[in-house]
């Protein structure tokens, strides 16, 4: 597990003495959110002509209530038609007690800059605070590169949102951010947890595990300085207990190397990681990282020189650096189909792993006992989780069922293939091993060697056989 290891002077979390807000229960919860229903429905009219009106669908993720009972920040979540909810950062609105009724309140009207000065900063997202009075950053002009997309080569991730997290909607609570902040930020999600690598090599600088997965106060996250430039890669909303230890302040880390894995702590409405570079960064909501974002461009996004941009938001919102393309249908803009992002983010240490049965040579297989027993021993900076044998028959290599999970914790694998059902041909057989890391990171053709196959399937040659990817 790794630990916050510095914090600078701009750390802006709770101050001994500031009254702790609480997270609203479930009459509280359901009061506020029929306050914001009834303001949501007057209002709708008064921006008819954006189209996030008709896009989306609020659904409270979130409502915490000051010490005092008498305000109270909503976060609200996305949800598309479909009936999916956006895995990202939460619009934001307040609610002040009158009498015995809430009263909700935009960022369009008066009475938000005095709530929003009036709260404790950590009763509000990074986004919602100010920055340090001494933090001063450089101005870069032209786009970043060198980056690549923050997870394995070859797996593919969904874009939830980017210029979504500043387009300008009070009734839904957005923006969650400021432009300057968000203008290069993306959000990649997926069904569940998933392993993070990094877009480019840089130096540990801070780092953060140890809130518990789906917590909303507390954000894990890590922070790498980029080698080359001087910039900072901010990843948030990571996993509890999932960042190697190893990966102390001052650790250098190659492009690809594992961070560890996204969740949903802290300012999220869903699992996914938010990922963006900064010139400077402070600390603050519950402690994390926040900075504002500077241009960067992915070297395995083939669309918009660079840029990931979501159907939908291509289609409905305006255009900011000319992005017009998106991986999917424009026209049916929230098709499960549109914005999965395939990496080419080679990884930075790939598993290895040996053949420990068959032995070469060996004789294996009978009429009577078509089962071969195989064993491998395999290593890994993170771990390996899958292995399969594979087999050259026909001109190709083939994959010999099953693939198998969950090894011994000392990374030793043993199954059983069945060479029967396998299709092999009587005679020599040439095998190699193939596993999979934590990361994604495959390696084939290990410990390649040739065994001799005796009369395990005389009259059942040729049935089906996976090919190997």
């Amino acid at each position: 597990m790794a630990l916050l290891v510095f914090l600078p002077a701009a750390f802006t979390g709770p101050k001994e003495g500031d009254p702790t807000p609480h997270r609203a229960t479930a009459p509280e919860a359901e009061a506020l959110w029929r306050a914001y229903q009834q303001r949501y429905q007057m209002d709708l009219a008064k921006f008819y002509e954006d189209p996030l009106t008709n896009l989306f669908e609020p659904v409270l993720d979130q409502a915490f209530i000051s010490a005092d009972g008498q305000t109270a920040v909503l976060w609200l979540a996305l949800k598309d038609h479909t009936g999916r909810v956006l895995a990202t950062e939460p619009g934001v609105v307040f609610a002040r007690r009158q009498n015995d009724h809430w009263k909700i309140v935009f960022s369009t009207d008066k009475e938000w800059a005095q709530i929003k000065e009036s709260l404790p900063e950590h009763f509000l997202p990074a986004s919602f605070q100010s920055p340090p009075e001494d933090h001063v950053e450089n101005t870069i002009s032209t786009p970043l590169t060198g980056y690549y997309l923050p997870y394995i080569a070859g797996t593919a991730h969904r874009l939830e949102g980017s210029i979504l997290h500043f387009h300008n909607y009070p009734p839904l609570g957005y923006p969650s951010c400021s432009e300057a902040e968000c203008h290069y930020a993306y959000d990649f999600t997926d069904a569940g947890h998933f392993p993070l690598v990094a877009s480019k090599a840089g130096t540990v600088i801070s780092s953060r595990d140890s809130c518990s997965d789906g917590s909303p106060t507390c954000t894990n996250y890590i922070i790498l300085r980029d080698a080359v430039g001087g910039t900072y890669q901010i990843y948030l909303h990571l996993a509890y207990n999932t960042i190697p230890n190893s990966l102390t302040a001052g650790t250098f880390v190659n492009r690809g190397k594992y961070l560890g894995d996204t969740d949903d702590t802290g300012y999220s409405t869903s699992e996914h990681v938010h990922f963006m570079v900064t010139n400077g960064f402070w600390y603050g909501g519950d402690g994390y990282p926040w900075g504002y974002s500077v241009d960067v461009r992915f070297a395995d996004v083939s669309i918009n020189a660079g840029i990931p941009r979501t159907c939908y938001e291509v289609k409905y919102l305006p255009t900011y650096d000319g992005a017009t393309a998106c991986n999917g249908d424009k026209g049916n803009p929230f098709s499960p189909q549109n914005d999965w992002f395939v990496s080419g983010n080679v990884g930075a240490s790939p598993p290895t792993g040996r053949l420990t049965r068959p032995l070469a040579g060996a004789l294996v297989g009978s009429i009577r006992n078509p089962l071969m027993d195989v064993t491998a021993e395999t290593s890994d900076d993170v771990r390996v989780v899958r292995a399969v044998l594979q087999a050259f028959i026909n001109g190709r290599w083939l994959e010999l069922s099953p693939r198998v999970s969950n090894p011994s914790p000392a990374g030793v694998f043993d199954w059983d293939v069945n060479l029967c059902q396998a299709g092999i041909v009587n005679g020599p057989l040439e095998v190699a091993l193939k596993i999979w890391d934590h990361e994604g990171n495959q390696v084939s053709l290990l410990s390649r060697r040739t065994i001799q196959v005796a009369g395990a399937c005389s009259n059942k040659n040729y049935l089906p056989v996976i090919i190997s990817n």
